[in-house]
This record gives structure tokens, sequence and C-alpha cells, in this order.
């Protein structure tokens, strides 16, 4: 069978790659089709997949879509309906959020949906309606359906989908004009709640864990029969990795004594942390004024986001001692050497520290003690992706304040051992909600070969539900 999967750029590959191996290997022809160039500009994730299976192709990388009277119109109703969803219950103090979307509306929408009575809980839901009905009479883009129609596939997955005024819908509604079977894998563990809606009725939609399943419906109004649990594929891989040397040697690499005690910093995207290496600075002087002799003369090791290390330069923070920016720039963690640096940063920590990133995650994965740091409401208490690390089965400590921070790390570098339990119920709750074999990845495979056996969904080209806009 064919499979068409449309992704936002290469720099996707690196949660897919396991998953299009596993595709290729059952004899699946599997085309890549990217929505625009990867940021990172780096193309070794993309080399080595079709490398290793030659019947996993792609189209040529160009630049951004042109705009075409019909596409272009499209993009400016989602992009509104997109902002209109900020105005419900769920999204009160998602100040950040709404503003972002703001940015993304039309002029000619963007004076109208500021309105008193259009921000009313009324009027949120009557013009998301109007904004649907809009978005269902526009037919699919031509350029797109008859890019489907040259490749002919069996099936069209997409990621992320969610992106504001998404061009990808237009994918999901050339699919139903032909007749062919779509499904969105989500992409991130914050997607279904910091970016825009899915716009299309999908024939399922594939998400890592409950927490995901209760946001497609609730936030997205996907179709609650769609929907299928398999656990988080892109960080399945991390459960069978081991550090590459002893602490020691790593320590020695960075220069730094290995007798101490090691706390990693890990930095978020811009868009979290705009400007973070000020507060890193100060962190990193209340750690070393702290009453503890092991948080205050602790190792600190710094990773740069890789889309935010411009200010993160090996010299960054060379007047504080005790200090390592680790890599400069930061990286990607694409192939075995960047992903063996990422891995040991984190498995010889004794306490991983940042604001609101997946990095945290994984370190619930690796079971070392994850906080946050306070100072940055607006990237998370005000973020609904990021409540799902602090609530019931949450793993990260949070604080009210610097001092609360330092005497939080104080036990943590004292008992290791106090939030494993929490760390566990996350990791099996959030990450492998059915662990064991088949893997997440084998689970998506299975799902792509059910969904080629599958009647593809059928309704009008454009159709989709309505998020759920309560009063």
């Amino acid at each position: 069978m064919k499979i068409l999967f449309s992704m936002r750029h290469s720099g996707a590959l690196r949660n897919y790659s396991s998953t299009i191996g596993e595709l290729a290997r059952r004899g699946h022809h599997v085309h890549l089709v990217f929505m625009m160039t990867d940021k990172l500009g780096d193309g070794r994730l993309l080399w080595e997949v079709t490398n290793d299976h030659a019947n996993v192709t792609f189209s040529e990388i160009g630049k951004k879509t042109p705009w075409r009277f019909w596409l272009g119109l499209a993009r400016g109703v989602r992009s509104a309906t997109d902002y209109v969803r900020y105005g419900t219950p769920e999204f009160k103090d998602a100040h950040a959020l709404r503003e972002r979307a703001a940015e993304r509306v039309p002029s000619i929408f963007s004076g109208f949906l500021k309105l008193p009575a259009v921000r009313s809980s009324a009027g949120v839901a009557l013009v998301s309606r109007l904004l649907n009905l809009i978005e269902r009479a526009i037919p699919a883009d031509q350029s797109i359906a008859d890019l489907i129609a040259e490749q002919s596939p069996d099936a069209v997955l997409v990621t992320p989908l969610v992106d504001i005024g998404s061009d990808q819908v237009e994918y999901i509604k050339a699919c139903q004009t032909l007749g062919i079977r779509s499904a969105l894998c989500v992409h991130s563990w914050d997607n279904l709640t910091n970016k825009g809606l899915m716009h299309a009725r999908l024939d399922r939609v594939v998400v890592w864990n409950e927490a995901q399943r209760s946001e497609a419906v609730d936030l997205q109004g996907a179709a609650p029969d769609s929907i299928v649990v398999t656990g988080a594929w892109p960080y399945e891989h991390w459960h069978g990795w081991r550090p590459s040397g002893s602490r020691a040697e790593f320590f020695g690499r960075l220069g730094l004594p290995a007798e101490r005690a090691m706390i990693l910093y890990v930095c978020s995207s811009r868009f979290i942390a705009e400007h973070e290496r000020p507060v890193v600075a100060r962190w990193v002087r209340a750690l070393r004024s702290a009453a503890d002799e092991r948080v205050a003369t602790a190792n600190i090791v710094v990773r740069p986001h890789p889309l935010n290390g411009d200010e993160w330069g090996a010299g960054s923070l060379a007047d504080l001692p005790g200090v390592a920016v680790f890599p400069p720039g930061g990286a990607e963690p694409v192939d075995d050497a960047s992903r063996t640096d990422y891995f040991d940063s984190i498995s010889h920590a004794d306490a991983v520290v940042g604001v609101n990133t997946s990095a945290l995650i994984e370190s619930a994965i690796i079971d070392r003690p994850a906080l946050a740091l306070p100072d940055f409401r607006s990237s998370q208490e005000e973020l609904p992706h990021f409540r799902l690390l602090v609530g019931e089965l949450g793993m990260l400590a949070v604080s009210a304040s610097l001092g609360e921070h330092v005497a939080q790390l104080s036990v943590a570098l004292a008992d290791p051992e106090r939030g494993a339990a929490a760390r566990r119920r996350f990791v099996e709750s959030f990450i492998r909600p059915a662990a064991g074999a088949p893997s997440p990845a084998e689970r998506v495979v299975e799902l792509v070969d059910e969904l080629l056996d599958s009647p593809p969904v059928t309704g009008p080209a454009g159709a989709h539900p309505r998020a759920r806009m309560h009063a």
C-alpha cells in the first residue's frame, strides 16, 4: 500500500522515523511531503530514513505554498476560528496563546473579532458556527488535491495539522473529495491545547494517552470513535538507553569536578522563554548563595534550546563559577552522537530544572527529579498543557518563589527517591499507558494497517465538527 505523510518540515522526523521505518519494513511505500523548510536546516534525519529504506520517498522541499484566492480565504477563516477558540472558558487565562493567535488573524477579521459582543460566550459560539459554515463552503485547494491524486495514496497521514490557519487541512478536505482514508498523528504533548483546531473530520486521530483523548474530544470536537491511544511513540526509545560513559568521564569533558552534585538546566523555546539567559544567571547566583552546601557548590550544566540558542555561546555564563553550557548554541538530538549527549546530560544529573519544555518529560522517563523555575507564570500555569505536568498524576515540582525553589532543590539532592513514585505514575499514564509489546510505534503501524482495510469517511468535502463552545 502507498501512504502519503504530510509534515510541517523534515525536523518532524525526529518523532516519526521509527514509525516510518516500521511501515517501510512491512512493505508499504511512504511518500513524505513537507509544508516548509526545516528552521534548523538540518537534513540528517531525512537522509537517514530515505537512505535506509528504498520505499520511503519525499517531494522536494520548496518555499511556502504560494497564495491562491480560495486557499488564502480558507487560511484566513481558519486563523480567525483558531483565534476565537481562545475565547472559550478553558482558555480564559491563556493570554500569551490568545495574543499569538491574534497575530495570525487577517485584518479583514481582526477588528470584528475584537468587538465586545463577539467576545462574549454567546458571541464566541455564534461566530465559531458562522466561520465553520464559511470554511465548509470553500472547496479543497486544487493544487493540493492534484498532488494527492498524482501520488494516488491508499491513505494520508498528517502532523501536526493544528498550526494556526494550517494549509494541512486542505489535505483532509481533498481526501474527503477523493475518497481516501486519513489520520492525524498528534505530534507533541501540547499540540491539542496550545495551537489551533483540527478543522476537519478524520478517519482516525492517534493520541498518546487518555489526557489527549479528552482534549481531542472536548477541545477539538473529534469523534470519540475515531480516537486511538497508542502511547508516546516519540519517547519510547529512551527506555532502552544507558549512559555512554561514567560520571567522571562526562564531567571531565565539561571541565567540572565529578564529586559534586549536578543540576541540569534545560532551556525552552523562544515563545516560552524569550530572554532566558538573564533569568538563568539570577537563578545560578541564588543557588550559589544557598545555605545547603550541596546546592551552593553543585555543578550547573545549561542545555540551550536548539531554536533559541543564539544567546548561549560557549562564554555566555563565563563569569559564573562551576557552570558549563553544553552544547554551546544548542543541538537537536537527531543522530546517535547528539542523542547520546542529550541522554548523558539528563542521566548524570541529580536534578533537572526548566520552565516548560519536553526535556522535563524526558527527565521523568529517565527517573530524574524535575523542577520548574518560577517567575514564568504566562508560560506555565496560564498554559493548559503545563498543568498536565503538575496535576494529580504530575511529576514536576513547582514553587511560588525562587527561595522556595532553592529549598525544593535541596530536598531533591538530599533524597532523589522522594518523587520516584510520582514519576513512575506519570510515565505509566502519560507516556506508556499500555506498556509492553507491541511498542507505541508498532501500535501506530498496526493502526495504519487497519486504516488501509477500512472504508474512508464519507460526507461533504470540508465538513468538520465544531470544537465545543461552552456558554
